[in-house]
Formats: C-alpha cells, sequence, structure tokens
C-alpha cells in the first residue's frame, strides 16, 4: 500500500509533562520559585478567542481580527498535597507547615501567576517542549473525589487555570510562549515547489 507522505517521527509528543506553578511572591513573572505539582494525567494547554467580523449587506462576513485571546491549562492531579494545592489557589488559601492544614473561606481575591510545562523526550533529556503562560489565574475550586474502598485507580483532583494577555508585556508575546528544543524536528522537506 502506498502513503501519502512520511513521518518526522522526531515532531511525535510521547509523554506527558511536569507542572509548575510559580511559588515567588510575585505570581505573575517567570523568574524565581517554581513548585512541581507532582504526578498528573490528563494535562493540556488550549488556546482560544472571539473573532471580530464586519456583517455587510451582501457579502458573507468580513473577518477583521481577533480579540479577548486567552489559554486555558487543565489536568488532573494524582497526589493530594495541600501544600502544593495551596500554591495553585493563588492566595484564596493559607497552608500550615506546622499541622498541614489548609485554611480558606471568605477571601475574595486571586492573585494570577505564571503556570510552566515542561515535556521531555524519553528518548533524550535535551529534546524539550517548554510552555510558559505568564499570567494566569486558578478558575476552578477544590475537589476531591474518594474512590470506593474497591476502587482499582487512584483519586483524580482536577486543576484548571485560564490565562490572559499580561499587559505590561510587549505586544505580541503577553499571553505565553512555547520553546521547542528538539531541533531535528525542524528538517522541512522542500522538494516540491508546487502541491
Amino acid at each position: 500500500m502506498g502513503f501519502q507522505t512520511t513521518s518526522n517521527q522526531s515532531a511525535f509528543i510521547m509523554g506527558s509533562c511536569i507542572v509548575y506553578v510559580s511559588g515567588s511572591t510575585d505570581k505573575s513573572t517567570t523568574t524565581g520559585l517554581f513548585v512541581n505539582l507532582g504526578s498528573a494525567r490528563g494535562v493540556k494547554v488550549t488556546e482560544s478567542w472571539d473573532t471580530m467580523e464586519v456583517e455587510t449587506d451582501n457579502t458573507p462576513p468580513v473577518l477583521m481580527g481577533i480579540k479577548n485571546q486567552k489559554v486555558t491549562i487543565e489536568g488532573n492531579l494524582l497526589e493530594l498535597n495541600f501544600e502544593k494545592l495551596n500554591y495553585i489557589r493563588g492566595g484564596l488559601s493559607s497552608y500550615s507547615t506546622t499541622t498541614f492544614t489548609l485554611n480558606t473561606g471568605g477571601g475574595m481575591t486571586i492573585t494570577p501567576q505564571a503556570v510552566y510545562l515542561k515535556h521531555t523526550a524519553a528518548a533524550s533529556s535535551s529534546d524539550t517542549v517548554i510552555v510558559t503562560v505568564y499570567y494566569a489565574t486558578p478558575t476552578q475550586g477544590l475537589e476531591i473525589p474518594f474512590p470506593s474502598d474497591n476502587a482499582t485507580d487512584v483519586a483524580e483532583i482536577p486543576f484548571k487555570f485560564e490565562g490572559e494577555c499580561q499587559s505590561t508585556r510587549t505586544a505580541g508575546s503577553q499571553l505565553y510562549n512555547i520553546v521547542d528544543g528538539r531541533a531535528n524536528v525542524y528538517a522541512v522537506d522542500y522538494s516540491r515547489t508546487t502541491p
């Protein structure tokens, strides 16, 4: 059987990533302390925006651009660690390292923070894909499921952040960046000039 094209297997993503949140005083920077949230499943990054269209009487709508560009980072944590969960909550809670107690309720302010994802290829530790969202706010409250005593899997604790453009950064780089350390992905085939 013939195939349409060849595959660059170096470009395949296999495996998940480490999820970090900023643990520094200034949560909106990408410098300083980052906290590894531990074991996770279903981690994904989703970008979205609203389109701006001009309606006319005699042509289809004309696309003029976009607005409200956002990015969502979500997944499920497998480790119930309240110190780490406290970092996710953007100051909505407090945590005692003496009594291992998470306290919350009555707070009205959530501080945005940087979220950092690092995927490392199994074949090479230098082959990484790193996503940094500069200004992300948690948008989901705490949910702790307690599986049956006869369950065959552990509880999954969902988390979700929504990243928004940070206006103090240069336009065009206000939301997130992705750094691809897999140089062998970019051997582009220019053998044909027409389809």
